[in-house]
C-alpha cells in the first residue's frame, strides 16, 4: 500500500512537473515572439560609416551596385552618377538597426516566409569583405495594418517591421540617383555671387547689403529685406529685381536632367556659368551648344557628371541679364520651364 500511495506520488509530481515546464516553455514563447529585437545582434562595429559598398537585389531580378566616395554615394554603372546619399544613409540605418518581433520560418506547419522576396541588401566593408546580407518582404496586409518581414539571410526566422525600407528605395531604375543639374547630395551654402562667360559677352549677379530704411529696425528679419541682388553688365550696375533673381536661382537648384552621358565636352568656346557660395564653394557648369537633337550637354564640374538638358529648358540657364533687373509676370519663364513635360528622371 505504501509503495502504491509513494508511486503515485512520484507520478504526481512528474505531471505537476511536467505541466509547469510546458506553461513556462509557452511564455517563453510568447515572450520570444512579442517582445521587440534587433535585426543583427548588437555590434558597436556594425555602423553604417563603416558600409564603403552597397548591392540591391531586387524582386525583378535586377542588381545595382552603390559605392561610398567620402559623404557620396554614385552608381558607377551609370556615368558616375550621384546618388541620394541621404535616402542611402537612411536606407543603411533602417537596415542595421531594424527591430521588429520575431516569427519562425516553419509556424505551425505553415510557411511564414514571404512568398516573394522584393529587396536584398548586401553590405560590404571598404576591402569589399562581406557585413551582412538581408531581405526584405513586403508591405504585407495584416489585422494589425501592413507590415513587412526581414531576416539575415541564411537565418531561420524572420522579424516582423513596422519600418519600410523598401520605400526608402523607391520606384526609379535604376533607383535612389539624383536626377538634378545641381546634385542635392553635394553641399553649397547661400548663394552670394553668380558669374557668367560666354564668347558673346560676360555678366555677374553680386549680393550686396541692402541700405538701413530710416527708423527701421538695424537689422531686418528677412533676407530679401537685408540684401539686395547687383548686376554688373556692360560697364554698368543695376539693380535686380529681388524676385527675379530668387526665382533664376530656385530654377538652377530644381533643374533636372533627362538623361547623363560621357560626352567631351569643347573646353574652348563654352558657356561657363560658376555659382559661388558664402563659403567659396564653387560649383562650375560648362555648357555646349545643341547636340543636334533638342538637348543640350552640360558639364558640372564639381559634381563630375555631364547631363542633357532639354533646349528649351537650358535656354534659361543663361538668361538675359535684363530679366533678372526686371519684376517676372507672375507665371515666370523659369517656372514655366520646370512645368514643360520634356525631361525625365534618369
Amino acid at each position: 500500500m505504501k509503495r502504491s500511495l509513494l508511486l503515485m506520488a512520484i507520478v504526481l509530481s512528474v505531471l505537476v512537473l511536467s505541466d509547469h515546464w510546458l506553461r513556462q516553455g509557452q511564455l517563453d514563447e510568447l515572450d520570444r515572439h512579442g517582445v521587440l529585437r534587433p535585426l543583427l545582434a548588437v555590434d558597436p562595429e556594425m555602423v553604417p560609416d563603416r558600409v564603403h559598398q552597397m548591392v540591391l537585389s531586387l524582386g525583378t531580378g535586377q542588381t545595382f551596385t552603390y559605392v561610398r566616395e567620402g559623404e557620396l554615394w554614385r552608381f558607377p554603372e551609370y556615368h558616375n552618377a550621384l546618388a541620394h546619399s541621404d535616402r542611402i544613409e537612411g536606407l543603411l540605418r533602417l537596415s542595421l538597426r531594424s527591430v521588429g518581433t520575431f516569427r519562425s520560418i516553419v509556424q505551425g506547419g505553415e510557411i511564414a516566409e514571404p512568398p516573394q522576396l522584393s529587396m536584398q541588401v548586401d553590405l560590404y566593408d571598404r576591402g569589399k569583405q562581406i557585413l551582412t546580407k538581408l531581405q526584405f518582404a513586403g508591405p504585407i496586409s495584416g489585422a494589425g495594418g501592413s507590415h513587412n518581414l526581414a531576416r539575415v539571410v541564411g537565418s531561420d526566422s524572420v522579424l516582423t517591421l513596422h519600418a519600410n525600407p523598401i520605400r526608402v528605395v523607391g520606384r526609379g531604375r535604376p533607383p535612389l540617383l539624383d536626377p538634378h543639374l545641381l546634385p542635392r547630395s553635394l553641399p553649397r551654402g547661400t548663394l552670394t555671387r553668380v558669374e557668367m562667360e560666354s564668347e558673346q559677352g560676360s555678366w555677374s549677379l553680386q549680393r550686396v547689403l541692402a541700405p538701413r530704411t530710416a527708423g527701421g529696425p538695424p537689422m531686418p528679419m528677412e533676407e530679401s529685406q537685408r540684401y539686395r541682388w547687383v548686376a554688373h553688365h556692360g560697364g554698368r550696375v543695376d539693380t535686380c529685381h529681388s524676385s527675379s533673381v530668387f526665382a533664376y536661382l530656385d530654377f538652377l537648384n530644381r533643374l533636372p536632367v533627362d538623361e547623363l552621358t560621357t560626352t567631351d565636352l569643347p573646353t574652348h568656346a563654352a558657356t561657363r556659368l560658376r555659382l559661388i557660395d558664402e563659403e567659396g564653394v564653387v560649383d562650375e557648369l560648362v555648357i555646349s551648344g545643341d547636340q543636334g537633337d533638342g538637348s543640350v550637354a552640360i558639364h558640372n564640374q564639381r559634381a563630375r557628371i555631364v547631363g542633357l538638358v532639354p533646349s528649351s529648358r537650358a535656354t534659361w540657364i543663361i538668361p538675359p541679364v535684363q530679366v533678372l533687373i526686371d519684376s517676372l509676370p507672375q507665371a515666370s519663364p523659369f517656372a514655366q520651364a520646370l512645368q514643360s513635360t520634356s525631361g525625365a528622371t534618369p
